[in-house]
């Protein structure tokens, strides 16, 4: 083999080496089967991060299996309406940003799907109820997988640590595709979800945030099926000094013999 040859081939298998050491550290993202909503939907690994609060446990099974949380057609505004729960941002290591909001839900028989969602967040009111609007994120796009919908923010939130709210609201023409319900569930934590329908199209006197089951009497189930993702960033740790070396004493020279 000439040495023209011989170089040709090292250099193939060095960029061979390379390739192997360069394809694990590829970003995997999860593929799922979905449907995907809304103008320029997100891959659903876009909401990256893991789990800062997790109520998707013990969903209700029996009626009424869900609340009304919607902003409808403007012919049909009187009848927007809001649910909300609350979730807890812990202390920990490192400033948390949340990233997203993952619900179960479900249509009226025949409707959907809902055009796009918006997510609004609130700090902890009097009463222990949603208070002053802190982040409203509108007409997102989502990744439907019923009964799951997985809503993506469109940058990370921060927040400090501290008792928030979210309100998750489909936005949803009710001519022709009906209503958006999210699921109930049966296990409370902190305080019961709240409800709210400014316009008092259902003429319940919620004009303003309420406690669901006090708006509607059926509404026995306390709490809302949801999640809420988002990581933590910050500084690295400050590395400990080395001890400082101490000084040897001199030793005393020794008398001559």
């Amino acid at each position: 083999m000439s040495n023209k040859a011989q170089s040709v081939q090292i250099r193939l298998v060095q960029l061979g080496c390379l390739l192997v050491m360069l394809f694990p550290a590829l970003p995997v993202i999860p593929r799922a089967a979905a449907q995907r909503n809304g103008a320029g939907a997100l891959p659903i690994g876009d909401c990256f991060g893991s789990a800062f609060w997790d109520q998707y446990d013990n969903p209700a099974t029996e009626p009424p299996v869900g609340i009304g949380s919607q902003q409808f057609e403007p012919a049909m505004g009187a009848f927007d309406n809001q649910a909300a729960d609350d979730f807890v941002i812990g202390d920990g290591w490192g400033a948390p940003y949340i990233t997203g909001v993952g619900v179960m839900g479900e249509y009226s028989a025949g409707g959907g799907p809902a055009s796009s969602f918006n997510i609004c967040f609130y700090q902890n009111g009097a009463g222990n109820l949603p208070g002053t609007l802190i982040a409203a994120f509108m007409n997102l796009p989502y990744v439907e997988t019923p009964p799951d919908f997985l809503i993506c923010l469109p940058y990370p939130f921060f927040v400090s640590p501290g008792t928030y709210w979210v309100s998750v609201q489909a936005r949803q023409d009710s001519n022709p595709n009906g209503e958006w319900f999210w699921h109930n569930r049966t296990v409370q934590s902190n305080a019961g979800a709240a409800w709210q329908n400014p316009g008092d199209g259902y003429g319940t006197g919620c004009i303003t945030w309420n406690g669901k089951s006090a708006c509607m009497a059926d509404q026995v189930w306390p709490d809302q099926v949801f999640q809420i993702l988002g990581f933590r960033e910050g500084p690295l740790p400050t590395p400990r000094p080395f001890p400082a070396a101490r000084p040897r004493p001199t030793p005393a020279p020794r008398p001559s013999p």
